[in-house]
């Protein structure tokens, strides 16, 4: 199946120069700022800010984050609300816990529109270092008026767009009446859809074929995978061509496995 045009070598070549050094922000970012989550001894830290908030009513702005948080993924891995807000959670008065916390209206806050990339990009180094090469983070940067994280994901990531969501999304600035590229939202759209899709047909491939480990189908998936994980990161930087690059790479992968006794 063909689903773009091929890049030339030099384009590869760059590409390949991008995945390495995405590689190694999110190498660094886990190195430097991944945390336990639980002390040395196997029990729960106190958190006072998760004690306190989850306490609030659900109809109050920060009660409703806080009801927000319950269940995302966020709460899964331990992300509480002073890794992205401050704060000191080990204590129980509510000034000190709250020292240092600055309302995300002040340009000094770390949830300031224009910091919250920075913020993610604490845990999420690949996908922060993809969106600062991206035309979004720029206009975000100079003008103030670009998407930030929170854009398509929600203040506690319990948010992930379809193809349909995302179009409704993109609409907001993409649309006829701005007249800023009015044909990306349905692009998008498109593009969207064959990631999804593409990542189907994977996952389905891999079912079919369990090779053995250093065996020409081996070879494919996992050079399929590498596309799709590629695709996946450049959605960050929002150019929709190269991430049909990355598919149309992931399509030539499977295109190798073999077609007769698959499980060999």
């Amino acid at each position: 199946m063909r689903c773009c045009a091929f890049t030339t070598e030099r384009e590869v070549t760059m590409l390949r120069s991008e995945h390495i050094l995405a590689y190694l922000a999110l190498v660094c970012s886990l190195l430097i700022f991944s945390a336990p989550v639980e002390p040395a001894t196997g029990e729960k830290m106190k958190n006072s800010c998760v004690d306190c908030h989850s306490q609030l009513a659900g109809n109050s702005f920060v009660g409703t984050r806080s009801h927000d948080w319950k269940g995302s993924i966020h709460q899964k891995h331990g992300v509480t609300c002073d890794k992205c807000h401050g704060g000191n959670p080990r204590v129980s008065d509510e000034k000190a816990a709250h020292a240092g916390v600055l309302g995300s209206s002040s340009p000094q806050s770390t949830v300031y529109y224009k910091n919250i990339p920075s913020t993610c990009g604490k845990c999420h180094g690949a996908e922060f270092y993809k969106f600062t090469q991206s035309l979004h983070y720029k206009r975000l940067e100079a003008a103030g008026k670009g998407p930030n994280c929170v854009t398509c994901h929600g203040s506690m990531v319990i948010t992930v767009l379809t193809p349909d969501t995302v179009a409704a999304v993109c609409e907001r600035c993409h649309n006829e009446r701005i007249g800023v590229f009015p044909y990306i939202p349905q692009k998008a759209k498109a593009v969207l859809l064959l990631l999804r899709e593409s990542n189907a047909l994977l996952e389905a491939e891999k079912k079919l074929h369990h090779p053995a480990r250093g065996g020409e189908a081996a070879r494919a998936l996992r050079d399929a995978e590498a596309a799709l994980y590629s695709a996946k990161l450049d959605w960050h930087k929002f150019d929709l061509d190269t991430i049909t690059g990355h598919l149309q790479d992931l399509y030539n992968s499977l295109g190798k496995l073999p077609m007769g006794n698959p499980r060999r």
